[in-house]
């Protein structure tokens, strides 16, 4: 296995996550979206173990932000069956360039109204799913 360049590995400081109109979330402390492949097992004669046939998939993932305000929860209060396009991305400068991906179709699992514990800063945790992604940047 090769050795890479220390500088190349990514650091999550420089992710950044825009809505639909291009505004970035600033407060963003966490992100992360994937796809979960829903598989069936193939089953063949004289073999004892099945194979696994990607019949489909689903999107979700979950941002998690500092409380700044009550913008975007009381945006997907009023039209909790809204959907959206979200671009996640990866921007350190050392590394060997960037990477974004446009999350399509993405709508809110819940509605945080309000949560808090005494001492610390209130975060607000947003899981999502999306229906569609396409990738705008990768890092070769």
């Amino acid at each position: 296995m090769a050795n890479f360049e220390v500088n190349e590995a990514i650091n999550g400081l420089y992710g950044y996550v825009y809505d639909e109109s291009g505004q970035q979330l600033q407060s963003t402390q966490e992100f992360d979206a994937a796809v979960d492949l829903e598989k069936q097992v193939i089953k063949q004669a004289g073999k004892f173990m099945g194979g696994h046939k990607v019949m489909g998939g689903t999107g979700k993932g979950s941002a998690k932000m500092l409380k700044i305000d009550s913008r975007l929860q009381k945006k997907i209060a009023d039209n909790p069956t809204a959907k959206y396009n979200y671009i996640g991305k990866l921007a350190d400068p050392t590394s060997n360039g960037q990477e974004a991906v446009l999350l399509k179709g993405l709508s809110f699992d819940t509605i945080q109204l309000m949560g808090f514990k005494l001492g610390e800063l209130v975060e607000v945790d947003l899981p999502f799913t999306f229906d569609d992604y396409q990738y705008q940047d990768t890092i070769e």
